[in-house]
């Protein structure tokens, strides 16, 4: 993080942190299984990212100044700005027993046994272990400051396995909380150091979705925006060789999700729309001949042991439309059957319930060209090259299938080996040391890979307790109760959003799910009962009154909603307020002075006072005079014993990012830019939003 002081320190406010900056781990038990898996989709997640860090006066994204906030963030870093604060120590608390979203794994070829394993997770950077067999294998972070930690894929160099490559970046799958890259970075000593490739600071490579190596130290990567980007010189330099402009046949997308090598060197790469071939090394390319069916995202798999047989697993319309498979090199293309989940939940016609946009990949065993491994929420296995489809995994366990976590993004095979796979998802790396066997076993191997990703987290009152609540992307909510690195509870399930601790009656606790779907404990955590009311966003913010036991939520355009009763019922009330402009609420704050004061500030750079929030006909005051106009409201503070004193962070660029103000209750109050805060950008949440230029 990088701050630039443009006023004196906003030192009174104790509190200004949330806990999604923390990358944890967390432990899958049997509660709340059978929520059903949900993820906001393309449209919704472009809309909301796009309010949240457009530039207010140019209406779009400006990823060059990407570039700028790193560079002064590095010089920051070199300065007496970097100083520490006295006092003020971190330890790491985990959960140490599960680990995050990853998309990206490699085996490496420098070590004979394969049990060297390095992971990409896609918000807590590269981590390696030794020993990928042991129960509880040791990972350890390889370097938690590079200058972007959203790894999406990583790759060895054939020709010299010293040098290996990553490149970062996961909006290209539009998920909610995806968060930008900033370039490749490269390694010429087996992994010891890495540095960024200073070819690929810029906006091509924000989002890279697959890079490969090919035998000749040829570097290929396929970006969200700038095509398909080759390097004959070790990433030094770039040429976009597939993509819009080039007058290639069929290439009408700079989006490339995928770039695959045959075995005799050939290469296939898709864009959005498009599968194409490559017959020297990525150079020129042509398009696949006509497929039969309508492509939108396509994964590619290329059979280690044929070069004429490559299959495509593809995306339309957020669902899978279908598999096919060449056994001509690309010159034709039949379609395959496609594999029928057997939870309910899961429409038979597609196995990734509406998310293949999020959640796709497919791979090839070495060793035979009809015997393959797709996933989408769970992993199936076919023997008769996608004639007919196996499931494999379940992601609670249910089914009599074992459990892998849902939601996969990458299936590994170790090269040479039929039966060593890796599978990896949103609950981290799972391995099977029997994939070439009809029913594999899969185990776990996320202990001591601390990545999980944090929405929110909620403390408990008494002093020096270790008892804290915590939501995670994916992983459920939590509880720590320990001081130390620890494993945890995962008291309710799905995604893990806001979550409180009554700061009075500590016993009663609320955890929630996603769209105001809620849950409730009345015995300190020890169980749970779900309430739902439905609205709001896709992970809604929410503020809890510990005097009068209320919760304030996002809820629909123009409004906000009201829980009357969290403590024993489920009565909820929408309230409209004319002075939220249409907007829909960011953030919430209950006061800790003023007895039923709320402030809300709305996703159009509103902030609104709102007295007598308890009823249906509150005071409302607009109070934004002077903040950045049409920018997303990230955060609201308020000082306790002094509801003058706000603090206000904007997650856009384009704009001041934290602002105070000391007289926030008289009408016209006076706003000041305090803070200048520049983070890579992507990271979505309270503070990290906050925090783009």
């Amino acid at each position: 993080m990088l701050i630039s002081n443009m006023g004196k320190p906003f030192s009174k406010i104790s509190t200004f942190l949330i806990c999604s900056i923390i990358t944890l781990s967390c432990q899958h038990i049997n509660n709340f299984k059978n929520l059903p898996k949900e993820k906001e989709g393309q449209k919704e997640r472009r809309e909301r990212d796009l309010l949240m860090m457009k530039d207010p006066a140019l209406g779009y994204v400006p990823t060059d100044r990407l570039i700028k906030a790193k560079e002064y963030r590095d010089q920051l870093w070199q300065s007496q700005n970097n100083a520490v604060i006295a006092g003020v120590n971190w330890k790491t608390l985990g959960p140490k027993n599960l680990g995050g979203r990853t998309r990206a794994l490699l085996i490496d070829a420098n070590e004979s046994t394969g049990n060297t394993i390095w992971a990409g997770s896609v918000g807590g950077g590269l981590w390696k272990t030794t020993d990928i067999t042991a129960s509880e294998p040791n990972w350890a972070p390889v370097d938690d400051f590079f200058g972007n930690l959203a790894i999406t894929s990583v790759a060895q160099d054939p020709s010299n396995t010293q040098i290996m490559y990553f490149c970062t970046g996961e909006e290209g799958y539009f998920n909610a909380d995806a968060i930008r890259g900033l370039g490749v970075w490269k390694t010429t000593n087996g992994g010891t150091t890495w540095a960024q490739l200073p070819s690929t600071n810029n906006a091509t490579f924000n989002n890279c979705n697959k890079i490969i190596v090919n035998n000749s130290g040829i570097v290929m990567v396929a970006t969200s925006s700038g095509g398909l980007q080759r390097s004959i010189n070790g990433g030094t330099t770039w040429n976009k060789v597939l993509g819009t402009g080039l007058g290639i046949t069929g290439a009408a997308s700079n989006l490339s999700y995928d770039v695959d090598i045959a075995a005799n060197g050939d290469v296939y790469a898709t864009l959005n729309g498009s599968i194409h071939k490559s017959v020297n090394a990525g150079a020129n390319w042509s398009a696949a001949q006509t497929v039969p069916i309508t492509l939108s995202r396509v994964e590619l798999a290329c059979a280690p042991s044929d070069a004429n047989y490559v299959y495509a697993l593809v995306e339309n319309g957020n669902v899978v439309n279908g598999i096919l498979r060449t056994q001509n090199g690309g010159t034709t293309w039949t379609s395959r059957t496609e594999p029928a989940d057997a939870d309910p939940g899961i429409p038979a016609g597609d196995f990734s319930r509406g998310q293949a946009w999020y959640d796709l990949t497919i791979a090839v065993d070495p060793n035979n060209r009809d015997v393959l491994l797709v996933g989408g929420i769970d992993l199936f296995k076919s023997t008769d090259g996608a004639g007919t489809w196996t499931q494999i995994s379940h992601w609670y366990g249910g089914f009599g299938f074992p459990y892998s976590h849902a939601d996969q993004h990458n299936i590994v095979y170790r090269p040479g080996s039929s039966s060593i796979a890796y599978f990896t998802n949103d609950g981290g790396v799972f391995r099977t040391a029997n994939a070439d066997v009809a029913a594999p076993t899969i185990t776990d191997k996320g202990a001591n890979y601390i990545t999980s990703q944090f929405y929110a987290c909620a403390l408990h009152p008494t002093a020096l307790t270790s008892y804290a609540l915590g939501g995670t992307q994916d992983n459920g909510s939590h509880q720590f109760t320990q001081p130390v690195l620890q494993n945890t509870v995962e008291v309710t399930g799905g995604d893990g959003a806001f979550c409180h601790i009554d700061q009075n009656q500590p016993q009663f606790q609320f955890t929630s799910y996603v769209y105001n779907d809620f849950y409730r404990s009345t015995d300190g955590g020890s169980s749970w009962t779900n309430i739902t009311t439905g609205g709001g966003n896709f992970i809604s913010p929410t503020d809890y009154d510990d005097v009068n036991n209320l919760m304030y939520m996002c809820n629909t355009t123009g409004t906000y909603k009201r829980w009357d009763d969290p403590q024993t019922g489920g009565t909820f009330a929408s309230v409209a307020v004319a002075n939220f402009g249409g907007g829909n609420v960011s953030a919430v704050k209950v006061s800790p002075n003023t007895a039923n004061r709320v402030f809300f500030g709305i996703d159009n750079g509103r902030v609104v006072r709102v007295d007598n929030a308890n009823t249906g006909a509150p005071t409302t005051t607009l109070i934004n005079t002077g903040l950045p106009l049409g920018a997303y409201v990230s955060c609201v503070e308020v000082e306790t014993g002094n509801d003058n004193h706000l603090l206000v962070t904007f997650s856009n660029y384009g704009v001041n990012s934290v602002w105070e103000s000391t007289m926030a209750v008289p009408a016209g109050p006076v706003w000041k830019a305090i803070y200048r805060i520049c983070l890579y950008a992507g990271l979505c949440s309270t503070l990290q939003t906050a925090t783009r230029q």
